[in-house]
Formats: structure tokens, C-alpha cells, sequence
């Protein structure tokens, strides 16, 4: 049996899949720093029996040149974004994924976004790296010779008054989607002692209570909030979901956090409440289109934090994710049946021969 792996997988792992396959063919992303390019793909699909996947796209057309593909294992927590999951049902292809590999360190980055905005840690770090705090003299008037403090000769630029942000302690957090990552987050926001108010329909209220978390309604959230962050998945009910009435519930003082998806906020209704100071500030790592053009308005906007859809990206993922689709595939291999599939219907009707 041949397998294909265009992404990273441990050593350790590769060895114990070594034990079941007479070749396994390493490209993409580990080979050449870059995914497959569709035709690229096609000719590495052929004549492989199974393939570990990251982020090239897996079309119907892709599958149709597959001559004796019988499993996808994406290393990712929602594979339907470059599969297709219906087109590979319908060959009989198994689809494995690796739920929840992002959830400890994307509700790691949720919190540093959080920081980064509300205490001005960015804009510090902007201010101190392109010269406009910076002194070749320092005349400090007032001050101490013995109290360090960083002042500059512009009284009007003395960073411990500019940059006075707001802490966490006492404040209220809104979760928008308790799943993985929202509980995780959840869980990092209790150590900073804050109140933490959730709404998700699909959570119970006493799952929630166990992490410390209060269920509300949506509109409740937004109200109450000192800091909303999204947390749900992309999904036709969930484009959108937050729009202009949602955001113009939340206090001139909170601040919004999306680490999920772009598709989930109306970005248009999210620059306008940020331009016209209707809340306090954002901290964004998605967007509805990326990357972001040189013209987009929120560039212009220094109430923002942006980051270029990062907060998943660290190097645990791949260790994670690499154990996850390993034992995934040993199962298969060994006629046990697979913990995490996207298509079990593809299993049940072998099961039913």
C-alpha cells in the first residue's frame, strides 16, 4: 500500500505507519514549503491507497483520478473546508479529522489578542519601533533622577497616561459558542479572576456551570460583556451571525475579539461601531477575506489589533494532530473502528456487507 503525507507528521508516528505501508510519499508543505497545486495533487493521488492532508484541496475531480484512495486523514479540526465530504462518501472514502488539535493554543492566543488590546501592548510595541517614543536626550522636568520612568521631551506623549488600558480582574468575558475552544478559553479567563457569561444553544447549563461559565441569551452577552470573543463555527446559520444590532448592544467601553472565522461577523457593521467609538476597540485574527488588501478601512483604524490568521498556528497542533490521524489510520488497519470520522455512513455500509 502506498500513502501520501503533504503535512507535518512526527517521526515517531511515521514509523509505526512505516510497520503497514511500502511507501509512504512525503510532499508539499514538508518537501517544498508550499501546498500542492491541483495538478500537482492529481498526479501524487493516483495510484495512493490513503492520504494525510493539511490544506491542499480535495475536489471531486481530484477523487475521480484516485484509483484506489480509501481513506483522507486531515489533520485539521473541520476538514469540510478543502474536502469534499460528499463527493468522497460517495467513492466509499473514509474521512478522518482531528478535532480539537487548535483548542488550547488558539484560546492561548485569544487571551494574548485580548491583552495586546486592552492593554495597549501592540500599539506600545508600534509606538517604541517606529521612533515615537523614543529620545536621544531626555529632559524628564518633574521627575526624580532616581525614579525610572519613560517620558519623553512631548509631555503630551508620556506612555504611562496614553497607553493606560483596563484590566481583566472583576470584568466580564462573553463567549460566543462554549465547544473546544470556547471552554478553553473560558477556563484561561477564570485564572485572571473574571466573570465569564456564555451563550450557545448546545450546552447545557450545568456542563457550563462545571467551568465557572453562566449561560444567557445572545442579546444578554452583547449587553453585558466587558469583552465579547467569538468562538463558533463557520456554518449557512452562523454567516453573519453577529451583525450591527448585535454589535451596537455592547458598551462604549467593550471590546470584541474574533479568533473563529470572518464569515461569522458583518466587517462592514464591525468598522463602523470601531470608527464612530461606539466601542471601545477589536482584536482580530480572521477576516472575511484573506489576506486583507492594502485598501481595506480597517487599516486605518487605530482602536484595532490585527493579526494575518495566526492563532492556530504553533507547532503543538502538529504533534497533536499527528498522534490523532496515526491512531486513526493503525485503527483502520487493524479493523477497529476509527474515533474521529466525518463520514461514518462510509463504515456502516462495509459493516452492512
Amino acid at each position: 500500500m502506498k500513502l501520501l503525507v503533504t503535512t507535518f507528521i512526527k517521526g515517531e508516528d511515521l514509523e509505526k505507519l512505516k510497520k503497514y505501508f511500502d511507501e509512504i510519499r512525503i510532499r508539499g508543505l514538508p518537501r517544498i514549503s508550499r501546498v500542492l497545486e491541483p495538478e500537482e495533487l492529481i498526479q501524487e493521488i493516483h495510484d495512493i491507497d490513503m492520504f494525510i492532508v493539511e490544506f491542499e484541496e480535495i475536489t471531486e475531480e481530484a477523487l475521480t483520478r484516485s484509483k484506489q484512495l480509501k481513506l483522507i486523514a486531515s489533520v485539521r479540526a473541520g476538514p469540510q473546508a478543502n474536502i469534499d465530504i460528499e463527493a468522497a462518501t460517495r467513492r466509499g472514502i473514509l474521512v478522518l479529522y482531528s478535532p480539537s488539535r487548535s483548542s488550547d493554543v488558539v484560546a492561548d492566543f485569544t487571551i494574548g489578542l485580548l491583552l495586546a488590546a486592552t492593554r495597549y501592548i501592540a500599539k506600545g510595541h508600534f509606538l517604541v519601533k517606529t521612533f515615537q517614543l523614543t529620545e536621544v536626550n531626555p529632559r524628564r522636568p518633574g521627575f526624580a533622577p532616581r525614579d525610572i520612568v519613560w517620558v519623553t521631551n512631548n509631555p503630551e506623549n508620556f506612555p504611562y497616561l496614553k497607553l493606560k488600558g483596563i484590566g481583566l480582574t472583576g470584568k466580564a468575558l462573553g463567549i460566543l459558542g462554549l465547544g473546544a475552544i470556547g471552554k478553553e478559553v473560558a477556563r484561561r479567563a477564570g485564572a485572571f479572576r473574571m466573570n465569564v457569561i456564555a451563550h450557545d444553544p448546545y450546552v447545557s447549563r450545568e456542563n457550563a456551570e462545571r467551568i465557572g461559565v453562566r449561560l444567557v441569551d445572545k442579546d444578554t452577552l452583547f449587553r453585558q460583556a466587558d469583552f465579547v470573543s467569538i468562538h463558533v463555527k463557520v456554518e449557512p446559520k452562523t454567516l453573519a451571525l453577529v451583525g450591527k444590532r448585535e454589535l451596537e448592544l455592547m458598551k462604549p467601553t467593550a471590546f470584541f475579539i474574533n479568533t473563529a472565522r470572518g464569515a461569522i461577523v458583518d466587517q462592514k457593521a464591525l468598522y463602523r461601531v470601531l470608527k464612530e467609538r461606539r466601542i471601545a476597540g477589536a482584536a482580530l485574527d480572521v477576516f472575511e477575506n484573506e489576506p486583507l488588501k492594502p485598501s481595506d478601512p480597517l487599516l486605518d483604524l487605530d482602536n484595532v489589533v490585527l493579526t494575518p490568521h495566526i492563532a492556530g498556528a504553533c507547532y503543538d497542533n502538529y504533534e497533536k494532530a499527528s498522534s490523532i490521524v496515526t491512531r486513526g489510520i493503525e485503527d483502520y488497519l487493524k479493523g477497529v473502528r476509527p474515533q474521529h470520522v466525518v463520514n461514518p455512513d462510509v463504515l456502516d455500509k462495509k459493516e452492512d456487507r
